[in-house]
């Protein structure tokens, strides 16, 4: 079988023709794009639709509220975080400014949980890495040395300490960026240090192939670590008593031992954890488990019905719950016992998300897309 274009398959940024080719390819567009008589038409339309201030969801830390913001324009969306609902907004984070041509990106951040600091990545054209930093709220001033070869991880802050993440192996030189990666592992990085003394938490030298992430509790006494191989959504579970670790050495016990399938994190208190699986219910449950008598084994909490169970979320003493129904979301709350509530009502027909929070908490946020309204 014939395959004359095999060779542009080689990476640009270490093979000179391929990237010779791409230059000329551009070269050719921009000169045709250029000549489009009503380009600048279309431009000018197009700018005046985007025109317009834009949020994301606030994230509540503390007494803070973390959220991005774009004026209109803006080739990224800023960080900004205020004092109360109501407070004076201020700008924390302007990735506008990292780079001249916009390659550096935000491409994630998180506040730890008195919103003293926020962790947050950053994105270098495109690329699937990240290096991950550390600013001081109160200061703006940018803590200790990034942490890099992060990659599809998680954030996931104890108290102020530090933060949980998932990064592989530094690649060496001359490596395949393509090439497959191995021996994803958890870490733990305390804010001010430099990476050479962040500690290693989990990782399955057995199982090479197996990426792990971490989350914390709310109540910060649970480092709940999810394993799974490639896109297959199946996990396995392990935990961490996070009360009774000593520096460097992390303790993780199995919770679910093998990857058969799905788990999801809804919230831990105490020795009780809730998680979404799908074990024994293709439209997934909410179950729950109580560590200090495991031998009871899990209780579902709310049981499988005939729409998706997308997401569940423990907010002040109450779950939220998210169903997919007829390709629609329906959202509704029910006590801790999984008792029905009162349905949220949703903007007409369309799909919600965010829906964020924490036990104790008084509020949540969330976007709405309609499916038949313009914004």
């Amino acid at each position: 079988v014939a395959d004359p274009y095999r060779w542009l398959e080689a990476d640009p940024r270490s093979e000179p023709k391929v990237a010779g080719w791409m230059a000329q390819q551009n070269a050719l567009s921009a000169d045709y794009l250029a000549k489009l008589p009503q380009r600048d038409k279309f431009a000018a339309r197009i700018r005046s639709l985007f025109d317009y201030e834009r949020y994301g969801l606030p994230r509540k830390a503390g007494s803070r509220y973390f959220y991005t913001r774009n004026s209109g324009l803006q080739n990224q969306s800023a960080l900004w975080v205020r004092s109360g609902v109501a407070g004076k907004q201020r700008l924390l984070l302007d990735p506008n400014t990292w780079s001249v041509d916009s390659t550096l990106a935000l491409a994630q951040w998180e506040p730890s949980p008195s919103g003293k600091y926020v962790a947050f990545a950053e994105q270098e054209a495109g690329s699937d890495w990240r290096t991950l930093r550390v600013v001081e709220v109160g200061t703006g001033k940018v803590l200790g040395e990034p942490v890099r070869w992060a990659n599809d991880t998680e954030i996931a802050w104890i108290g102020d300490e530090g933060f949980l993440y998932s990064r592989f192996p530094e690649p060496k030189a001359g490596q395949d960026p393509r090439a497959p990666r191995y021996d994803k592992a958890v870490w733990f990085h305390r804010v001010g240090s430099g990476q050479a003394s962040d500690e290693l938490v989990h990782a399955t030298p057995d199982h090479p192939e197996w990426s792990h992430k971490a989350q914390v509790t709310a109540d910060g006494r649970w480092a709940v670590i999810v394993s799974e191989v490639s896109t297959d959504r199946r996990n396995a579970v392990h935990l961490i008593q996070l009360d009774a670790r000593r520096d460097g050495a992390w303790k993780a016990e199995a919770l679910v031992p093998e990857i058969a399938d799905h788990w999801k994190l809804v919230a831990g208190m105490g020795n009780k954890l809730w998680f979404l699986t799908d074990r024994g219910a293709a439209n997934f449950h909410l179950v729950s488990i109580d560590l200090a008598r495991p031998k009871l084994g899990w209780k579902v909490v709310v049981p499988e019905r005939g729409n998706t169970l997308e997401g569940a979320r423990m907010i002040g003493d109450r779950f939220l719950l998210s169903y997919l129904k007829d390709g629609q979301s329906v959202a509704v709350m029910t006590d801790r016992k999984g008792q029905p509530g009162t349905a949220i009502t949703l903007n007409g027909i369309g799909t919600a998300s965010g829906f964020g929070g924490r036990p104790g908490d008084a509020e949540t946020f969330y976007q709405f897309t309609s499916f038949n309204m313009p914004p």
